[in-house]
């Protein structure tokens, strides 16, 4: 089980924890390292008022207290400048990533897993409001609870379960931080609610797919200096690949009948039609994928095969 637990638990986290080398070094005293594709936070605030707010909150992640460190963004991020809260949001994201490897360990035992099972289904659905009413032991009614205020979220796949980083609770700072966080906490907060992929599968349609990609496109051309650029730009490139080539269980272009999926194809055109592709290289490239699908009458051939391999060469680690 625990062996499944983390293979599962990686596949559905890859947008979550963006792929690279992970960083070592703390930046500041307290400063987590960041997680794989995240630059650390190496400056400090200037004003004074920030500084004694962002210094305490730094100490309690060096003691790390997620729980505590969540309930004082609620209470004290409104006292500091955008950059600084922008600052501190990040810090809680690093830490929660560096932390994640420990609290999943403690989904991975039968028992737990039966427990938050059988109150998933009790309650039908994942919230912490349902799962708490429901749950059976204290043992897994903890492990709730500590999930819950340490601001993680419980995600399942494959019949599994284990904790994610919970960025809806970061839309409640969304207002405090820069125009690039708000977007990224946006982005993130998305993939938590409806996941891209769940089992190999695709379960959100080709039209919010290929909208996702553009988001992240937007966010890559407007905030090139942003501390989360490198994170986003491996999101795009894995979604990108969604868009080209679908995935394991849903294909863009069906196994049998080679012919590219009615719906994707509906999207896309439309998302072209609609677009300005002078402004977008994302819809400009798909602008002309449609025109080599439709010279191939919607199906697989050797050329479209080409013209991908070309223009969107599948990645290392790639699912499909």
């Amino acid at each position: 089980m625990k062996k499944t637990l983390k293979t599962t638990a990686a596949s559905l986290l890859v947008l979550s924890v963006a792929a690279g080398g992970a960083g070592s070094a703390f930046a500041l005293e307290g400063q987590p390292a960041p997680a794989p594709g995240q630059a650390a936070i190496t400056a400090a605030p200037a004003a004074s008022a920030s500084q004694k707010v962002y210094a305490d909150y730094v100490a309690i992640l060096a003691s790390g207290n997620l729980a505590r460190a969540v309930n004082y963004l609620n209470n004290h991020l409104s006292k500091v400048d955008s950059w600084t809260a922008s600052m501190m949001v990040l810090r809680l994201e690093n830490a929660q990533n560096a932390a994640l490897g420990k609290l999943q360990k403690r989904y991975e035992s039968s028992s737990v897993q039966k427990a938050i099972d059988a109150a998933w289904r009790a309650g039908g659905s994942g919230t912490y409001t349902s799962l708490l009413k429901h749950v059976k032991g204290d043992t897994a009614r903890k492990l709730l609870t500590d999930s819950r205020d340490q601001g993680y979220a419980v995600a399942t796949a494959e019949g599994m379960f284990f904790p994610i980083v919970n960025y809806p609770l970061y839309e409640n700072w969304k207002s405090r931080v820069t125009a690039d966080i708000q977007l990224y906490v946006k982005m993130m907060a998305d993939e938590v609610r409806k996941p891209t992929l769940r089992d190999a599968g695709l379960v959100i349609s080709w039209g919010e797919l290929l909208q996702r990609n553009l988001e992240q496109e937007k966010f890559l051309m407007q905030f090139k200096g942003s501390n989360r650029y490198t994170q986003v730009k491996s999101q795009y490139e894995l979604t990108k690949m969604n868009v080209y080539y679908g995935s394991n269980n849903t294909p863009l272009f069906d196994y049998e009948t080679k012919k590219i999926e009615a719906e994707a194809l509906a999207a896309y055109k439309r998302a072209v039609a609609s677009g300005d592709a002078s402004k977008s290289p994302l819809l400009l490239k798909l602008s002309s994928f449609l025109k080599v699908v439709e010279k191939n009458d919607g199906k697989l051939t050797d050329e479209l095969n080409l013209w991908r391999s070309k223009q969107v060469p599948l990645g290392v680690g790639s699912s499909h």
